[in-house]
């Protein structure tokens, strides 16, 4: 019974490790690791697959390879349909998409190609980076060690009056023999102890992140907001951008959502990468920031533009966002947002909402006021899960903001709003 407990502990603490081996060991290779969640690319690549990404040169590039690609906030891995050497520019689709990618991605946004996926294995490590995946992990090496401990048999000597010495340095060399014949479970469970610790690390560093991120907005909104109660949408929120921008000076504007938690400094770099982890002081935190579509102008001129923010589990940043498509009457009490930049105010009522693939025809940019616009808004307002009525008619001579965020199944749920009113 004994040994049968050892052979239990053991397949578990060894199952936990060589689920982590082709996690981690591409990692220190140079690799790049992607979940699947959408379908886009079946059967080639099923969802909950690993993909593994290797950087590329833009002339290492060609049509039918697999790669990944910043769009927004999100990561694609889409086919290579046909190359613009001259723009370094790509268009891309996926397998199981009827049509191309809506817009060409730049090189710049490629982070590599993609050499080999190994199906299920996704959706294994994106259980191993949440908190619950790591506490599963670090209760059945747990389990591991107990049945090892509990395995583990006294030494016994074999004596006799006359020649005790002797058995007992032949069972002692029987045992030795043996053991050299299979698994020392002292490694495998000085392995288990090591995934543990680093479990039980990582799960600090998530809760270590959540608290440093919360506390940090928290402060920023404490020494640099001033909300009032007020009736008038302008008083509501005042933003001290001297200040704020001494901070960083990548700051370019204020998102608040009326009466929500939603009230966060936006963020812009040029492009989809820098804030993406990045907290507005510098550090990483996997909340991130929220920030400006990098393609978009940094004044908020363009018709169209894109704010992107985290769904996070503790529902900061954008993760209430959710509650306009879970609670009918959340629109109408939060039917409202606001942009405050350094030069004045501007609101946006919100006619639209919807969820959508990450490189859909909804992150187009940029547009002006033009026939191409307006058949832009029509398709939003077609699409939006609600019918809402709205103050006026949204067309093509108003300035569309889009809120973006993550939603389930690969998806992207994304809220839109025209602008109202501007002071």
């Amino acid at each position: 019974m004994k040994r049968l407990y050892k052979i239990i502990g053991a397949i578990l603490i060894l199952g936990v490790i060589l689920v982590c081996l082709p996690i981690v060991i591409p990692k220190l290779m140079g690799f790049q690791e992607y979940n699947v969640i959408s379908g886009s690319m079946e059967p080639e690549i099923p969802v909950g697959s690993l993909v593994y990404v290797k950087p590329a040169d833009f002339s290492e590039l060609g049509i039918g390879d697999v790669i990944a690609f910043s769009s927004g906030a999100s990561v694609v891995t889409h086919r290579i349909v046909d190359i613009d050497s001259d723009n370094l520019l790509i268009t891309t689709k996926g397998d199981a998409n009827s049509a191309n990618d809506f817009m060409p991605v730049a090189y710049t946004n490629v982070l590599g190609r993609v050499l080999v996926h190994i199906p299920v294995l996704g959706s294994v490590a994106a259980l191993l980076t949440e908190t619950s995946g790591k506490a599963v992990a670090v209760v059945v090496l747990l389990v591991g060690v107990f049945f090892i401990k509990l395995g583990e048999k006294n030494p016994k000597v074999t004596e006799s009056a006359t020649d005790g010495t002797l058995n007992s340095s032949v069972d002692n060399l029987k045992g030795n023999t043996a053991s050299n014949n299979r698994i020392n479970p002292k490694v495998v469970l000085a392995l288990g102890m090591c995934i543990i610790i680093g479990a039980c690390g990582g799960i600090f560093y998530i809760y270590n992140g959540y608290e440093k991120s919360e506390s940090l907005y928290e402060s920023l909104a404490n020494e640099f907001i001033t909300v009032t109660e007020s009736s008038d949408w302008q008083d509501m929120i005042e933003v001290d951008f001297d200040r704020l921008t001494a901070v960083n000076s990548d700051v370019i504007g204020w998102i608040y959502v009326e009466g929500t938690d939603i009230s966060y400094p936006i963020m812009y770099s040029g492009d989809d990468e820098t804030y993406l982890h990045t907290m507005i002081d510098g550090n990483y935190a996997k909340a991130g920031s929220v920030f400006l579509e990098g393609a978009n102008s940094s004044d908020f001129s363009d018709s169209h533009s894109i704010i992107y923010g985290h769904n996070m589990r503790n529902l900061s940043m954008f993760g209430t966002l959710k509650y306009y498509k879970s609670d009918e009457n959340y629109l109408d009490e939060h039917r409202y947002f606001q942009v405050i930049t350094p030069t004045g105010k501007m609101r946006f009522e919100i006619f639209s909402y919807f969820d959508t693939e990450p490189a859909s025809w909804v992150y187009g940019l940029p547009y002006s006021d033009s026939d191409e616009f307006q058949d832009y808004i029509n398709r939003l307002i077609t699409h939006s899960y609600r019918d809402i009525d709205t103050d006026e008619i949204v067309d093509s001579d108003d300035q569309i903001i889009t809120l973006s965020t993550c939603s389930s199944s690969g998806m992207r749920f994304t809220v839109h709003g025209y602008m109202v009113a501007r002071m």
